[in-house]
């Protein structure tokens, strides 16, 4: 009986070894590589200082001829310098990374119950949008409501450390003097590029209405 009883023990211990080894290997994969302690501490630190390096549109400009210069179909010059381009590349991590941290917490929602009817949110969101000097114009009205929902679907697609290799590649591609074409196709690129217009968006909000509250 004893013997069964340290047999179970020892399972239930593998089994909880297993388990605890998985999660350490998960935190291993999606590791933060762009974020100082301080960023880590306080992720809204990075988001800011995103939108203050420029704009909503003018992020969105950088990232659209971040796509052009990657893209298959480009045949125009690359826009940018290469400091400016690997600047891009850092900054948009640390925004990557920053969302990632609070990708479960409830952040940046305007006052408003989720089942209050549509007209009621689109006064609210036309209300906003004259008090900002900037706002988006890809997300729904629910995301717009509640931007934390845009960060949960970000990393629904994608974890960390795969926007990370992605991104990475984004940048070899954008600074070579001759795109590669096999390296990243279109159908590759696309999909990536909207889901930062709506992160980009997303987070401006957050950071916006983080300001405006006491």
């Amino acid at each position: 009986m004893e013997k069964l009883m340290n047999n179970d023990l020892n399972d239930r211990t593998t089994i909880k070894d297993i388990i605890m080894k998985t999660k350490i290997k998960q935190k291993l994969k999606n590791r933060i590589n762009f974020l100082d302690a301080d960023e880590i501490e306080m992720p809204m630190k990075p988001i800011t200082a995103f939108f203050d390096a420029a704009w909503l549109p003018q992020q969105l400009e950088m990232l659209k001829d971040w796509r052009n210069d990657v893209s298959f179909e480009s045949s125009h010059p690359i826009k940018g310098s290469p400091s400016d381009r690997l600047c891009d590349y850092e900054l948009t991590m640390k925004l990557i990374e920053a969302a990632w941290l609070i990708r479960k917490k409830t952040i940046g929602k305007l006052d408003i119950e989720n089942d209050e009817n549509n007209v009621i949110k689109e006064w609210c969101i036309k209300n906003e949008r004259k008090q900002l000097r900037d706002y988006p114009n890809h997300l729904e009205v629910d995301e717009i409501i509640n931007p934390a929902t845009v960060i949960k679907k970000f990393f629904k697609t994608n974890k960390l450390r795969h926007y990370n290799s992605i991104l990475r590649n984004w940048l070899y591609d954008a600074l070579s003097h001759k795109y590669m074409e096999e390296s990243l196709s279109k159908e590759q690129i696309i999909p990536i590029y909207e889901n930062l217009i709506c992160l980009f968006e997303a987070t401006w909000l957050i950071s916006e209405r983080n300001k405006l509250r006491p």
